[in-house]
């Protein structure tokens, strides 16, 4: 008995003493880790952040408690602090998001990550262009901030929100913020005159004309105490607008003096350089703007060469270059160092630009993009009119195509990536993150109305920032293990070669503030125009796209729509193209809603719309967002399998009578399955889509709007653009026999988010699509065209204009519906794939293989006969 208890006392010494060692352990790493921060707050320099770093990676493997956690969580945002401060934003942010990271999956809610994290986390990707991060990150902070009625926290948020949307823009956003943060209980003084400050920009900013005003201020920390430094920045932005420059210079001064102290961060200060250097600028001090200029890059690259122009290796991802090298381009006068210094500026911003997870990000980026691409085309075009040198039209194109639809190439490239590697399991995660974050995204987009859908909200928008930072933690490492292709330079010798084999020729345009430049390619001769944009050509491109609001318009006056139709031709220069059948058209801006098929090559004074020259009967067309998409397609594959989707609406006001006849039509060329009337449903279709080689969706459709998507009918739901994001489709063909699927918003150098994007977007190659709300009873004709030559011919490309033609042909249909807005709102997006050849030595050799067993089976007829004397 007394050696049982013996054994029992000697057991709880042992554990007791482990326990003992645990807790001594625990206090030992937390300590440790509060020591190590400390010593870097001593030593705040580049030797004591590779000691702490080296140290951190010791202590994250053996963090365990709550407190070591919370300590290490700590000296996570000490270090993210001191990096920011020394311009090191993109491993700031990498700390700031781990610390996050930490919080969320550990629940250390003890810890004020609002203050310490959030807001300084929000601020910088707000400085680094993630504007979108940033607008989740501190509509996140202040919603926590709510739920613990943190007033201040609060305030704090809607100020840097409603900076963030300033800086997008948004103004009407803005003006409801600011009023929402005046109400809350306990504002202070200085966040009033922030609050009321910001709201005066904005109002100055949507009344001028200027497109930004040069103060750019920094969004603000919890404890930023300006005194009146409000009042001297909207007295400097108002004396700007109003062209003032001595005034905007005293209080710029005042503005200098008040702010910069020992503590004023290096960017700060540069950014005060910069304003000077403006303001000598719109004073025509150029001697002394660059000397400003000058200093501010001495400030941001303390050990840069000052004779010598930065190389892209001396620059980090920092806004500020991107006004500096902006500003130094305005100022200098010799062409080619103009663009060495927009070059300088684009490197930043698409430095900037690799740290987004989502193509919003990149469509604002080319949005900012665009106007200094416009300026490098116009000094390449002026060169170009001097020498005469290709080169200058090669290097303009690749300005041209440097923006293009940059949303849609970066996710296209990530899904051509996995396509060359299908099992590599990054690559696999990144998709899965990928399709995961627009999950979220699309659930946020329904707005909330009752306090359950509130809590959900803030459960998705955090889903959301988390999935976010996974993805760019991924994107560094297959950043690593891939040579990344680049979304900014096109080949042009691909693109040369590619028209060599298609027999065709490129028409891209380029629409800016203040010209129109059209690039003509074919494989042994380039052109370069500029189209001036001025009241009679914008009149000409907008009078001719009113044209196809309805059916009447037309109809009402040939001779003038006639007269309007070849004005536009020789306005966009299509009379150099005239020898190419085939043709890929890239449009831009307000182009993009034009039908090119139904311009005139001719004047005429016909009113017989079969005898009209219309451009369908030369050419053979073929549209693309991007040159590098033309570059990259691969020739249409047909197979006889198609899937018919047509809820027709019976027994509704909306009801598609003629699309009954389109599908029989279908199903007499194409081997086709077919969901009609209530069996169209949303989840059918989309558990059949990927059987079938063609898609063939005849339904409603709508563009959308400001706030509405572009979206398609089915018999249930409706299946918007942000779901076709979501998805993964191998069709060889998508036929949208639908209204309105090839227009959209227009995104500045994006181009129109429509339904057709959204199909690229899920894996679509090749397309036909509509630009109007069309008439069901002709696209029944058409169609019924299209799939008949398509099954002969094999090539979708043929067929689009075939069918066109074969209706314009036509001897049943009237001369009034034969106007072009009944045949030419369908236009072809894809592959330039040849129609099949027709082999008549193969139809002679079956012929007579015909013939001889026609004769033989008549003979064996002829023997069996019974004979007869």
């Amino acid at each position: 008995m007394l050696f049982g208890n013996s054994n029992m006392i000697k057991k709880g010494v042992v554990i007791f003493l482990i326990l003992l060692s645990a807790i001594c352990y625990a206090q030992d790493l937390e300590e440790s880790i509060y020591v190590a921060t400390e010593t870097f707050h001593q030593n705040q320099t580049n030797e004591g952040l590779e000691q702490l770093n080296i140290k951190s990676l010791q202590f994250e493997k053996q963090l365990n408690t709550e407190d070591d956690y919370y300590a290490f969580i700590n000296l996570l945002v000490n270090k993210a602090y001191f990096l920011n401060k020394i311009n090191r934003s993109k491993e700031a942010i990498s700390a700031y998001e781990k610390a996050h990271e930490i919080y969320i999956h550990q629940h250390i809610n003890s810890y004020d990550i609002v203050e310490y994290c959030l807001i300084p986390l929000g601020i910088l990707y707000h400085k680094t262009n993630a504007y979108l991060k940033a607008e989740q990150i501190v509509t996140l902070y202040i919603n926590l901030a709510q739920k613990q009625n943190n007033n201040q926290q609060q305030i704090t948020g809607l100020i840097n929100l409603a900076k963030l949307y300033q800086s997008l823009s948004k103004h009407q956003q803005v003006m409801v913020i600011v009023a929402k943060g005046l109400k809350i209980e306990g504002i202070k003084n200085r966040q009033k005159r922030n609050l009321n400050y910001i709201k005066r920009k904005s109002e100055l900013l949507m009344q001028s004309n200027q497109k930004r005003l040069w103060l750019d201020n920094d969004v603000i920390g919890p404890r930023f105490n300006p005194k009146n430094a409000e009042t001297y920045q909207l007295n400097y932005e108002t004396a700007l607008d109003n062209e003032d420059y001595e005034t905007a210079y005293t209080n710029l001064n005042l503005l200098k003096n008040l702010k910069i102290n020992k503590l004023t961060s290096a960017r700060s200060k540069a950014k005060f350089n910069f304003q000077e250097a403006q303001l000598y600028y719109l004073r025509n001090e150029n001697d002394k703007a660059i000397a400003q200029l000058k200093i501010c890059l001495a400030i941001l690259l303390p050990n840069l060469d000052k004779t010598q122009l930065p190389k892209n290796t001396d620059l980090y991802p920092e806004n500020t270059f991107i006004d500096i090298f902006d500003l130094w381009a305005a100022l200098e006068t010799d062409p080619e160092k103009t663009l060495q210094y927009y070059d300088l500026s684009f490197y930043i911003s698409e430095s900037l630009t690799q740290e987004n997870t989502n193509q919003e990000s990149y469509i604002l980026s080319a949005n900012t993009n665009k106007d200094r691409s416009e300026k490098c085309i116009r000094i390449l075009y002026d060169l170009f009119q001097i020498k005469g040198e290709s080169s200058y039209i090669k290097r303009a194109f690749q300005y041209a195509e440097r923006n293009k639809a940059l949303g849609l190439k970066w996710y296209t490239n990530k899904r051509t990536l996995l396509k060359q590697h299908p099992k590599d399991s990054l690559l696999l995660a990144e998709q899965q993150l990928l399709k995961q974050q627009q999950h979220f995204s699309n659930k946020l987009l329904n707005r909330p109305i009752n306090r359950t859908q509130l809590l959900e909200r803030d459960t998705l928008l955090l889903q959301l920032i988390t999935t976010s930072t996974q993805l760019k933690q991924l994107q560094d490492s297959i950043t690593k293990t891939y040579n990344k292709s680049s979304l900014y330079n096109l080949n042009i010798e691909v693109l040369k070669s590619k028209l060599k084999t298609d027999e065709a020729c490129l028409v891209e345009y380029f629409s800016g503030n203040n010209d129109i430049y059209q690039f003509i390619f074919s494989p042994n001769h380039i052109a370069f125009n500029r189209i001036e944009n001025t009241v009679s050509n914008r009149n000409s491109i907008s009078k001719f796209i009113s044209y196809f609001e309805n059916a009447s318009v037309i109809n009402n006056d040939v001779l003038q729509f006639t007269e309007d139709a070849f004005q536009l031709y020789t306005v966009l220069n299509l009379k150099d193209i005239a020898t190419y059948q085939n043709v890929v058209i890239i449009a831009d801006g307000l182009l993009n809603f034009i039908p090119f098929e139904s311009l005139l090559t001719n004047a005429t004074t016909t009113s017989n719309y079969s005898d009209m020259p219309f451009m369908v009967k030369k050419h053979r067309i073929a549209y693309q967002t991007s040159a590098s998409f033309y570059n990259d397609t691969k020739p249409y594959a047909f197979k006889n399998s198609a899937l018919g989707v047509f809820p027709v609406f019976d027994n509704s006001n909306i009801k598609l009578t003629y699309s009954i006849d389109e599908a029989e039509r279908l199903d007499d060329a194409i081997k086709t399955e077919f969901l009609m009337y209530n069996a169209a449903t949303k989840k059918d279709v989309l558990k059949q889509i990927n059987d079938y080689s063609i898609l063939h969706l005849s339904t409603h459709a709508n563009s959308g709007d400001f706030t509405t998507a572009a979206n398609i009918d089915f018999i249930d739901f409706k299946l918007s653009l942000q779901e076709l994001y979501n998805l993964d489709l191998k069709n060889d063909l998508v036929v949208l026999s639908a209204c309105e699927t090839g227009i959209g918003m227009l995104q500045k150098g994006e181009g129109s988010m429509n339904l057709a994007r959204g199909f690229k977007y899920a894996g679509i190659s090749n397309m036909v699509v509509s630009l109007w709300k069309i008439n069901d009873l002709s696209t029944s004709k058409i169609m019924s065209h299209f799939y008949n030559d398509l099954r002969q011919t094999e090539s979708a490309f043929s067929a689009n204009q075939s069918s066109k033609l074969a209706y314009l042909n036509s001897d049943i249909i009237s001369n009034a519906k034969k106007s072009p807005y009944y045949w030419s709102a369908f236009i072809y997006s894809g592959d330039l794939t040849p129609a099949k050849s027709f082999n008549y030595i193969n139809m002679i050799i079956y012929s007579i293989i015909g013939l001889i067993i026609a004769s033989l089976i008549l003979l064996l007829i002829y023997k069996r006969q019974p004979w007869k004397p």
